[in-house]
């Protein structure tokens, strides 16, 4: 069985997605708990030893933030199979067929893609599960995570409209899980500073996690200021809307191309979210 190509690319896109080691890819995915197998495992996949299970793939999809219809995706995907099938002719003979004129834009990286991979910081299970505890802890987290600045507690309360009490509880919360820092003169920043952050929202056990943060938002929201909107309904096949998803995940990755990791008189926290939903068959 021919592993290396598969080791290469699963490599390739590890390092993509902002994991310079396979140590911190594996552990701040969660570890056993998201993969199902062990670290030492893992590192005969990335050596070439051996293909994971092909129930392992999705988890390692996952783990890398990647949807199926990416080109790098597909590039793992492709070396998995020529994998299984050995290399060699044989795999060219039942794969070429398949593959052969799409190369779904695979060198078409750009700045949002050179952010993922050099300026981003994962959130692990825990750090992630620690940050989504209460509307104060979250709201904390992301005021340190999206500022340049150290804060009193204090002063972020004002600043967040929280309780003063509630504020420096969940600081110390933030600082207990290792986001937040405390500096000599009692301030508290983020211990990443200038990063861009990922949720793990979609791993093993996040899910209840996830939610919270999104209840947070929608309360958030509910007395917000619209912003802009734009609504579209068309006839389509479940196949072409699928494939659109892919378009939509890339618009609003792109929208960390404008934020900021300082204040102004203008900014702020702007929830920006697409969605589809298949209200009628026709």
């Amino acid at each position: 069985m021919s592993d290396a190509d598969f080791s290469k690319q699963l490599i390739k896109a590890r390092l993509a997605a902002g994991f310079d080691t396979a140590y911190k890819f594996y552990h701040r995915n969660g570890g056993r708990r998201h993969f199902k197998f062990t670290f030492v495992h893992y590192g005969r996949i990335e050596h070439g030893v051996s293909l994971p299970r092909a129930e392992w793939l999705q988890r390692i999809f996952l783990a890398l933030r990647l949807m199926p219809t990416e080109a790098a995706a597909r590039e793992l995907l492709v070396s998995y199979l020529r994998g299984l099938l050995g290399g060699g002719s044989c795999a060219d003979y039942v794969l070429n067929p398949l593959f052969s004129g799409k190369d779904g834009g695979a060198n078409q990286a750009g700045p949002m893609d050179w952010m993922k991979a050099h300026s981003s910081v994962h959130l692990s299970p825990d750090e992630f599960s620690a940050m989504a505890a209460n509307e104060a802890v979250y709201w904390c987290a992301e005021a340190l995570c999206n500022d340049s600045g150290a804060w009193k507690s204090e002063e972020l309360a004002a600043k967040l409209g929280l309780e003063a009490a509630k504020a420096k509880s969940a600081l110390e919360a933030l600082k207990k899980a290792g986001i937040a820092v405390k500096t000599a003169g009692g301030k508290y920043k983020c211990r990443y500073q200038g990063k861009f952050f990922t949720y793990p929202g979609r791993l093993e056990g996040m899910s209840k996690s996830l939610d919270a943060v999104k209840s947070y938002w929608d309360k958030a929201a509910a007395g917000g200021r619209d912003f802009f909107e734009r609504v579209e309904l068309i006839r389509a096949e479940d196949g072409a809307v699928s494939n659109y998803r892919l378009q939509l995940a890339q618009a609003i990755d792109g929208a960390n191309a404008y934020a900021t990791h300082s204040g102004s008189a203008t900014s702020g926290f702007f929830l920006i979210e697409t969605r589809i939903k298949k209200v009628r068959k026709f």
